[in-house]
């Protein structure tokens, strides 16, 4: 089981619906792990363009490459600024695509204070401090805390005062790709 499987199986106390917003206090931070470059370079031939299409013949292989360019995008041709209009056939264009990869995670702790309704097995109803009950399907690893003290759902019983804390995380990936068209006219 992973780190994440564990965290969001483990911890979660909120199994069925019914959390209602504003009855716990949450917190949340982000933490970045280390970013990834990565470079991809390709060259072909401009055979033919019109409006925002480009067809060109790629290096090594002479396949047929369609590309649909971004209105505004620019090429440096032989050092100047162009435009798809202004690209000749037989202009030779390398495009450099760098990505960047940053992994994000976020945490999520929200802590519930709640006294104890009802209790069989690993169900139980708690009532928030706004006066409702919600139920909950607790798992056996989770751990309560009654008067400072870690507490299973086994040794809760009515009336008990409780804090049940739930983590939640969530990773994800920020990318972003930037490309860079140089190339040479046909002499």
């Amino acid at each position: 089981m992973t780190i994440r499987h564990f965290v969001m199986t483990g911890m979660a106390l909120l199994a069925l619906s019914g959390a209602a917003a504003g009855q716990a206090t949450s917190t949340s931070d982000t933490t970045k792990g280390g970013t990834q470059f990565t470079s991809e370079s390709m060259t072909g031939e401009v055979v033919w363009v019109q409006e925002n299409w480009l067809v060109a013949r790629m290096e090594p292989h002479q396949n047929y490459a369609f590309f649909n360019v971004p209105a505004g995008r620019e090429f440096m041709i032989d050092g100047q600024k162009k435009h798809i209009a202004d690209l000749k056939m037989g202009t030779t264009l390398t495009a450099v695509v760098v990505t960047r990869q940053t992994p994000v995670t976020v945490r999520t702790v929200s802590t519930l204070n709640a006294t104890v309704w009802w209790v069989q097995g690993n169900f139980v109803i708690l009532t928030h401090e706004n006066g409702e009950n919600h139920e909950y399907q607790v798992p056996e690893s989770y751990r309560f805390t009654v008067e400072g003290k870690p507490a299973s759902v086994h040794d809760l019983r009515k009336g008990m005062k409780v804090s049940a804390t739930k983590i939640v995380e969530e990773p994800h990936t920020d990318m972003a790709t930037e490309t860079i068209v140089t190339g040479k006219a046909p002499k």
